[in-house]
């Protein structure tokens, strides 16, 4: 059975990718006339990951391509308007911080950061911003890359490296003044400040915020190695005096958390006070909560009220308005915007609907809101919102959407062994796709995260396979966010057992459903979805699975726990034990433990500087598939290389789009889907 379709529509293809924009993030003008967004796009031309910036007014009208870039982003507006800040970054070449005076658009560099664009930036006053960038040691501030390549790395620190970060033990992330009235050299054509250290030399700064009055930032940064292998980190103060020159100086920091916690983000509220997300819990899984800090004193954030959402209020995603604060929370498959209370934490929601927000700002009342918003069938548009309705204010993509044959897809309870309902969503192939016989084949997907969730947002994955004939499905099972604390926490010390539980009952309905044949069903997923598929295929006593796609996987936790950027802290916490005091808990935990009874053929494909599950993994399954072959299992293991764990979302354009074509060319010779005519496998 296909989906119903528009007559003259074609199905998605991997190389549409190239023509699909989104928007990224977005800010408002302080007089609220005017909202800034990013726009990004896989470039094909310069196989890189593009984006620029515009402008609109709040009622749609003046749309204005502000930047032409190769990678502008993180706008932020100077306290009066009359600025906006931004970073312009490009392969080999310096990061920059720019500013724009607005509305005239005139630009001017006004700092340059050696090793790629500050991670973030914010404006301290009208003449000072703050950047996180990271900061080489003096001794290599004259050495170019090819000669620090070539140098040995010598490493003290426990955690070294970092996933599309790389190497870091030798450039953390340090906090920088930017003194827009202090430039270089008056030899140089466009002189830029020189950005000055204002952190503590050597600590990694994880997020920052400014204090209503300029006089300290309060940042997150682990102070030792004993934070950085539990994953923890501090609060920090940094008082802040101006010099007779108007240059902002720094104090020694003061360490305001007497103990480490998990926290994620800061925001200052012009009234109400400090507040911190994160979780003062290192020892297990918890969801991000809102609590109050007093800057003045050192002690513990005092939790507020918890409403079982896991809060997301990173720069894009929070926002401080009158009496609350706004933040971004999944639930059932939707990302919502919820406001808290700064007295009692109490939530209430301000937008929700099918869909998933990516990033919103709002004015200081919190009543007008404008966000960027994802769907099943649209990449993230540019929405205004008022009073929960929200209304389109930019459209993108709308000559190629109106080409493609997307799909919406179904929402179904699923029942698990012990009767636990599960939430999962079906996405059959759209009228315009090919005939792969009927019934058609089927394909499960497991997400990652664990804590993430599958719903309402436009899934490049799930279209593209629906597109070639398959009917999808991809659920939520138990250790997924957006179904409460105790959701997400019940796979803990537990892999394998009740998630595995959730994912048979899922592929069950799959199998079920009239149009689809249950002896050409194939699994796949990435990182904990890589995990789970691994897992599946070497328990699949009912031999449902017919192929298995392994994708950025871990399947050893015990040899994780030693090459992970987050190795450390995610076997402790998730898996309930740490190597050293009991490794056979950990084992029976891992599918690598197992994978000798794989007998399907499997597709492995990593990345060569994935540094999540390090790409170690992969050559582990590869061989011991191999090594067993005798029991009816294959493998064949594909390796990207410049790549990271992220490359099926922000790799390169060329290889997102090779991705693609070899996983569908490895399913579609084991499972019958449409063949797209490349040949990438042996």
């Amino acid at each position: 059975m296909n989906s119903p379709s528009d007559p003259g529509r074609r199905p998605l293809r991997p190389a549409d990718l190239h023509r699909l924009r989104a928007v990224a993030d977005v800010v408002l003008h302080p007089e609220g006339d005017a909202a800034v967004y990013t726009v990004g796009w896989p470039d094909r031309e310069s196989d890189a990951n593009r984006s620029n910036l515009y402008r609109v007014g709040l009622d749609g009208a003046d749309r204005l391509r502000l930047t032409e870039g190769h990678h502008d982003s993180s706008p932020r507006f100077s306290p009066d308007g009359t600025r906006l800040a931004f970073v312009r970054s490009a392969k080999d070449e310096p990061g920059r911080l720019m500013v724009m005076d607005w509305p005239s658009g005139e630009l001017q560099t006004v700092a340059e950061f050696a090793d790629g664009g500050p991670v973030r930036i914010d404006w301290l006053d009208g003449r000072h911003l703050l950047a996180l960038a990271a900061q080489r040691p003096e001794a290599q501030e004259d050495v170019d890359d090819d000669e620090r390549k070539r140098r040995p790395k010598i490493i003290g620190s426990p955690l070294y490296r970092f996933n599309g970060r790389g190497y870091h033990f030798d450039r953390p992330n340090q906090l920088w003044g930017i003194d827009l009235y202090a430039r270089g050299s008056d030899t140089d054509a466009d002189p830029a400040a020189v950005p000055s250290a204002l952190g503590q030399a050597g600590l990694d700064h994880d997020s920052f915020a400014v204090s209503p009055d300029g006089s300290m930032v309060v940042a997150i940064a682990p102070v030792d190695d004993t934070d950085r292998i539990r994953g923890g980190n501090r609060l920090l103060r940094y008082d802040l005096t101006r010099a007779a020159d108007g240059a902002v100086v720094a104090s020694e920091p003061t360490v305001l958390t007497p103990t480490p916690g998990v926290w994620a983000e800061l925001l200052w509220h012009p009234t109400d006070g400090l507040f911190v997300v994160g979780s003062d819990d290192l020892d297990t899984i918890e969801f991000n909560r809102l609590h109050r800090v007093d800057p003045s004193e050192i002690g513990a954030p005092i939790e507020l009220a918890f409403d079982d959402v896991n809060i997301t209020a990173g720069p894009s995603t929070g926002a401080v308005v009158e009496g609350g604060i706004l933040a971004t929370g999944p639930r059932r498959g939707r990302v919502g915007i919820d406001r808290y209370s700064t007295t009692d934490g109490s939530r209430s929601v301000v937008y929700e609907d099918d869909s998933t927000v990516v990033a919103f700002a709002a004015d200081p009342t919190g009543t007008t809101l404008v966000a960027a918003i994802t769907s099943a069938t649209r990449p993230a548009e540019l929405w205004r919102i008022d009073g929960g309705t929200a209304t389109r204010l930019v459209t993108l993509n709308a000559e190629l959407l109106a080409q493609l044959d997307l799909v919406e897809p179904e929402t179904v309870a699923v029942t698990s062994a012990d009767g636990t309902v599960v939430e999962a969503f079906v996405t059959r192939p759209p009228a315009s796709a090919p005939d792969t016989g009927d019934p058609r084949p089927g394909l499960v997907y497991v997400h990652g995260g664990p804590m993430f969730q599958y719903g309402h947002f436009f899934f490049d994955e799930f279209q593209i396979a629906a597109a070639l004939g398959y009917v999808v499905i991809g659920g939520n099972p138990r250790g997924s966010d957006g179904y409460g604390e105790a959701w997400a926490r019940d796979i803990i010390a537990n892999f394998g057992n009740r998630d595995w539980q959730d994912v048979q009952a899922i592929t069950g309905h799959l199998a079920g459903l009239a149009e689809v044949d249950e002896n050409r069903i194939g699994i796949g997923g990435g990182s904990y979805g890589g995990f789970m598929t691994c897992w599946a295929l070497a328990h699949d006593d009912d031999r449902r699975y017919k192929a298995g796609l392994v994708e950025r996987s871990v399947v050893d936790f015990v040899s994780m726990t030693g090459t992970s950027d987050i190795g450390h802290s995610f076997v402790t916490r998730y898996l309930g034990a740490s190597i050293d005091d009991d490794p056979g808990k950990i084992l029976c935990q891992s599918p690598l433990t197992f994978a000798h009874n794989i007998s399907v053929p499997t597709l492995v494909l990593h990345s060569e500087e994935d540094w999540r599950c390090p790409i170690e993994q992969a050559e582990r399954l590869h061989a011991t598939i191999h090594r067993n072959s005798d029991r009816g299992g294959s493998s064949i293991l594909v390796r990207f290389p410049a790549e990271n764990h992220e490359l099926s979302r922000s790799g390169q354009p060329r290889h997102r789009v090779e991705r693609f074509e070899i996983i569908h060319e490895f399913y579609a010779r084991h499972l019958g889907g449409a063949d797209l005519d490349t040949a990438h496998l042996p």
